[in-house]
């Protein structure tokens, strides 16, 4: 029977479902190249997290027929490489895109509500500090998304609707007529940095979105602003974002995505008290990694029972 190499932490009703098929399941065990290539060469699928699957890794594969990604973004996987090879490559789309909106929204709250630096203060036993540190509500303000793709257009749904935030967009790729009048489209980034109170990028990491957040276009933001991550690290440049909390330029940045993962401790973000970061989780709810483990045991399924899995990003050659 078919063997799928698999992530150690891959959900048991995604292991079950497989074995129940007779799959053999063949956990990966490290994520350096040549552990990577060994792994690979006699498997038949693979559900793949964040391990690269270099040209190199694709070609020690002599059976390998699909790759199901565990998640929406692709940079770890060669595409081309795996066109020549033809190996299938899905993706798990909408399996977890609320989960992340709502994670980018718990950040946006975080930060209005200074939750991290009042825990850290009551916790020392300063009262006092309910009267000294200044929070926000986040009703009347604007949300401002750089993106309006599934998690996009989520997260601006619950900011509106959840708490009556007004809404721009930036998007130059999307038809602007097919989206609702509440939301309110700039022509440029740097109308939408100037006009939001909380700045929220929805967008896949390319050569056009690497640093799209950098020294030059956060110099627009309102002083006190409120930056979000919840992409990809490379999104934003860290550095810029470190100096512009730092000197008192924008209010508070919150990412669940750092340009190097997992970050150093001495990474100079984690010493500021404005600064809120989680560790890569907004896609790692519960309900969200069963959605996803489940999508990919499908897609894996559907290749070797003959029929087209969902979300083919690729053109294999047969």
């Amino acid at each position: 029977m078919y063997k799928i190499l698999i992530p150690k932490a891959l959900k048991e009703s995604a292991r079950t479902f497989l074995t129940d098929k007779g799959y053999e399941l063949v956990e990966l065990q490290g994520t350096d190249e040549e552990t990577m290539k060994k792994a690979i060469s006699d498997v038949d699928a693979v559900i793949a997290r964040t391990e690269k699957y270099t040209p190199a890794v694709i070609k020690a594969a002599r059976n390998l027929k699909i790759i199901a990604r565990y998640g929406i973004g692709y940079e770890n996987i060669n595409l081309e490489a795996c066109d020549k090879k033809g190996v299938t490559v899905t993706l798990a789309r909408g399996c977890n895109t609320y989960s992340v909106a709502e994670h980018a929204i718990t950040l946006m709250l975080a930060a209005l509500r200074q939750i991290s630096q009042l825990d850290r203060e009551v916790r020392k036993g300063d009262w006092k500090s309910r009267d000294r540190v200044e929070t926000h509500e986040a009703r009347g303000k604007v949300f401002g998304s750089i993106g309006i793709g599934p998690i996009g257009m989520e997260a601006v749904k619950i900011a509106h609707f959840g708490f009556q935030m007004k809404i721009l967009v930036y998007d130059k790729f999307v038809d602007q007529s097919k989206f609702p009048d509440w939301i309110e489209f700039t022509n440029t980034l740097d109308d939408l940095m100037e006009r939001s109170d909380v700045v929220s990028p929805h967008l896949p990491l390319n050569k056009g979105t690497f640093h799209i957040l950098n020294e030059e276009s956060i110099s627009h933001m309102k002083r006190g602003g409120i930056l979000l991550n919840v992409s990809r690290g490379a999104i934003w440049d860290e550095k810029a974002v470190y100096q512009a909390l730092q000197e008192g330029r924008i209010g508070a940045a919150a990412g669940d995505v750092f340009e190097t993962e997992p970050p150093t401790p001495d990474n100079p973000l984690f010493a500021l008290p404005n600064f809120i970061g989680t560790p890569h989780t907004a896609a790692l709810s519960e309900e969200a990694v069963t959605a996803v483990a489940m999508n990919c045991a499908h897609a894996i399924d559907d290749l070797f029972s003959g029929k087209e899995p969902l979300y083919i990003i690729n053109h294999p050659t047969r």
